[in-house]
């Protein structure tokens, strides 16, 4: 049995209905600031009415307020779905189950105060809201929440209600109960009383005594006078485990009594980690007498920890999760996180262009097995913030990737002096997109996450070669329009998707502007497949390579002379050609041979001596000193896609 949907209305952030899917073992929910990831624990954290949070309440701020602040909900409604149901536990939410025999929790707070000043709550299971609703499920359900800022110490602390108190409670729950009923004392208890009776022998105690005894007699008399001893406080079992605190040892191979130290003296990222220990721990200590669902909450799991200390932790959550069936649902910023997990544990939230909350499991978006296992493979730290993202550009490369920021500053400045009044941001980062480097043409598996279809793979037929039936599937992939038939509609993220991609034509081919020359890119398809199929993926191309297309322009084409020229420490035939070329621009506007100019510079880019990478750097450094450049109409398609600008 777990928590299989979330339900959520009017709460904060949310002002129409958001269904969110969860995971039985481990769920990881992504987004950007303020999409409602905190809003989401916090809505399950209420409708599991967790001891922190039924403790705080509901406050007025948390009614969903219009952006103008003029209209403002009137009703939180938060339904939660359990699924995986035993007979057992079928039987324990008899007056939950739904028709189709799944657990249903409802929670509503009206904008309405009563006599009381507290805003009106109805709570029940199943479909009927007037049914009677049995608080005894609800109470077996364990749900424990850490907070983005823990104060790990303090909760730990010797002191009523502290996390060690309540492990040691939790597992001896039993046998305190068993002993209660019979007036027995806990062990514990009876050596602890022991130990203080002995204490209390002490000469110091004893002098103290009859010194008060001595006095009362002086100043009352025989007659008048009580007789008084000096004892400790009866001392329970809760008592002894409140007054109990943790300790560390620095090194796992030092033990000894003296070498311990106080959680004050750990570090935050530490103390976090103990802390998170003593609440599996009672997990743990607890599976084999509650069979109930066991939830764990945490926000921004990655606090106070460094990268390999996230990657070990969240690890050690998911074979928790398996290991002691747990529901463990985090929010994370951390690219290290996202990074290391599976897609099919992930959570995508986004905001929408009219602030509506949108949020989907990352397995629903139709990705094809070999694409899933490149994704998870290949969504490293660098390539994970397009999950954080208002938009993504993927690249083929290095050189892509560190000049199209700048190109897009660019173009974004000259855009705003032609449309003054239109509402530009400056930099891509301004807006939140990012530029994502794939080291090759692999940009289908990701868009598989935005571009909202799948193709429908037909079975292999029995009169059909392999060779033939491979054959089939590849021109069903590559077709630029599919029939209803041969695709389904699937969940996506609702951001705009490019790639930038080369033409790739044969290599000794010298295209100009306006020319239309075939690529053998393999991905070409898509263009015109992706314009047919969707409204939020697009792939745009050169005529031959990034480098090329660059050098099409004479301005341009005199920047990467010059910084060939720079990288070029002797003298030889390259330099020479290179600067007959340079003067060459420098002495005509009118260049008719800019395609055999450029040619020759991407070889030169191309050859060992330089490199891509080098080169771009260093290109970079020169458009940033001369804060112009001249922008290919493919690159300026791509930005005006994805910021949605035209």
């Amino acid at each position: 049995m777990y928590l299989s949907e979330v339900s959520i209305y009017g709460y904060r952030v949310f002002s129409e209905e958001l269904t969110i899917k969860l995971n039985e073992g481990l769920n990881v929910i992504v987004g950007e600031n303020g999409c409602g990831k905190s809003a989401v624990i916090d809505s399950i954290r209420m409708l599991l009415n967790e001891d922190e949070y039924s403790r705080c309440g509901i406050y007025d701020e948390d009614f969903h307020m219009s952006l103008d602040g003029k209209i403002k909900s009137n009703q939180i409604r938060i339904r939660g779905k359990f699924s995986n149901l035993s007979d057992e536990k079928k039987t324990e939410y008899l007056t939950w189950l739904d028709s189709e025999y799944n657990a249903v929790l409802n929670i509503s707070v009206e904008n309405k105060l009563d006599k009381r000043n507290n805003f009106k709550k109805k709570i029940w299971g199943g479909e009927s809201s007037s049914s009677i609703f049995e608080w005894e499920p609800l109470n077996d359900i364990q749900c424990v929440y850490l907070p983005p800022l823990r104060d790990a110490e303090k909760k730990l602390r010797a002191s009523r209600g502290s996390r060690l108190a309540r492990l040691l409670l939790n597992l001896s729950r039993d046998e305190l109960n068993d002993t209660r009923k019979n007036g027995q004392l806990m062990e514990i208890e009876q050596q602890v009383k022991e130990f203080n009776n002995k204490l209390a022998e002490s000469k110091y105690i004893d002098k103290a005594g009859n010194l008060i005894n001595n006095s009362l007699v002086e100043s009352l008399g025989n007659i008048f006078s009580q007789k008084t001893k000096i004892q400790f406080n009866d001392v329970t079992f809760e008592r002894v485990v409140e007054s109990l605190k943790l300790v560390f040892f620095p090194k796992m191979d030092i033990d000894s009594a003296d070498s311990f130290r106080n959680l004050f003296q750990n570090s935050l990222g530490y103390n976090n980690l103990i802390y998170l220990a003593t609440v599996l721990a009672e997990f743990e200590g607890l599976k084999e007498n509650y069979s109930s669902p066991r939830i764990l909450l945490i926000e921004e799991l990655e606090a106070h920890l460094h990268p390999q200390l996230q990657v070990k932790l969240l690890n050690y959550l998911e074979n928790q999760s398996k290991r002691n069936e747990i529901q463990i649902i985090v929010t994370t910023h951390s690219p290290t996180i996202v990074a290391s997990t599976s897609i099919e544990n992930i959570i995508s939230m986004n905001i929408l262009e009219n602030n509506k909350i949108h949020a989907i499991q990352l397995k629903s978006c139709g990705i094809e097995k070999k694409a899933k296992n490149f994704i998870n493979r290949w969504l490293d730290t660098t390539k994970s913030v397009l999950l954080f993202s208002k938009g993504v550009i993927l690249v083929e490369g290095l050189a892509e990737a560190l000049i199209i920021p700048k190109l897009a500053s660019i173009y974004l400045k000259k855009y705003k002096m032609k449309k003054p009044d239109k509402d530009v941001p400056r930099s891509l980062e301004e807006m939140g997109v990012s530029v994502i480097n794939m080291n090759g043409i692999f940009f289908d598996y990701f868009m598989q996450l935005y571009r909202g279809y799948k193709i429908n793979i037909p079975d292999r037929e029995e009169s059909e070669t392999k060779k033939d039936y491979e054959k089939k599937i590849n021109n069903l992939i590559k077709k630029t329009y599919l029939e209803k038939h041969e695709y389904s509609n699937t969940e996506y993220i609702p951001i705009r998707c490019v790639a930038i991609t080369d033409n790739d034509p044969i290599s000794d081919s010298k295209p100009k502007e306006g020319d239309i020359i075939e690529g053998m890119n393999p991905k070409l398809y898509l263009v015109e497949q992706l314009k047919n199929m969707t409204n939020n993926c697009r792939v745009f191309t050169n005529l031959k390579t990034f480098e090329y297309d660059l050098g099409l322009n004479k301005n341009n084409l005199e920047v990467m002379i010059d910084v060939l020229l720079k990288n070029i420490d002797t003298d030889g035939p390259i330099k020479s050609s290179l600067t007959k070329y340079k003067e060459e621009l420098s002495k005509n506007d009118d260049i008719n041979n800019l395609n055999e100019i450029s040619y020759y510079v991407l070889n030169q880019i191309d050859s060992n001596k330089i490199g891509k990478g080098m080169f771009a750097q260093v290109l970079l450094e020169k458009i940033d000193e001369l804060d112009e450049f001249i922008i290919p109409q493919y690159i300026e398609a791509a930005f005006n896609f994805v910021l949605n600008l035209d």
